[in-house]
């Protein structure tokens, strides 16, 4: 299966809300290739490009985040492209994991949960820290947290 026909499978239009999220360990001309592709897949799609955001997950290094960003800035033309802030409150929802649990949950980067499509690139693991807060508790947060619609490894 190819990524368009993944793509094709989630069934998106014109009317989702996408996000995708960027591992922080990933080559800038990898994720340059990624995202070039995604784009394409989301213009055959009809998606509007205001309806894309690309996230950057915070990573421990800000060179590697800083090349990332202009490697993909080019190809999310115009698409929004944010790198998260793990310790702005103002960008974090409180995603339970069961719902109607009072407790038992993790503090996520709003973009991502209020995207109707959700995608993540690279490590999953990877990416679930970094789209979450830094008062979220060590090992908390796991890949499942994401409810990622696709994986692109």
């Amino acid at each position: 299966m190819t990524l368009h026909d993944d793509l094709a499978a989630m069934n998106i239009n014109h009317h989702d809300d996408v996000a995708i999220a960027l591992a922080p360990t990933l080559s800038p001309r990898r994720a340059a290739l990624v995202a070039r592709r995604i784009a394409r897949c989301l213009d055959d799609a009809k998606t509007p490009g205001d309806q894309r955001i690309w996230i950057i997950a915070a990573g421990a290094d800000d060179d590697v985040t800083a090349r990332l960003s202009a490697a993909i800035a080019d190809a999310v033309a115009d698409a929004v492209l944010t790198i998260h802030d793990s310790s702005e409150p103002d960008g974090l929802i409180f995603q339970r994991r069961i719902p109607g649990q009072r407790r038992g949950g993790v503090y996520l980067n709003q973009h991502w949960q209020q995207a109707s499509c959700r995608i993540v690139v690279g490590d999953a693991e990877l990416v679930a820290v970094g789209l979450s807060a830094w008062f979220n508790g060590r090992g908390q947060v796991c890949a499942d947290d994401l409810q990622a619609d696709l994986v692109i490894d």
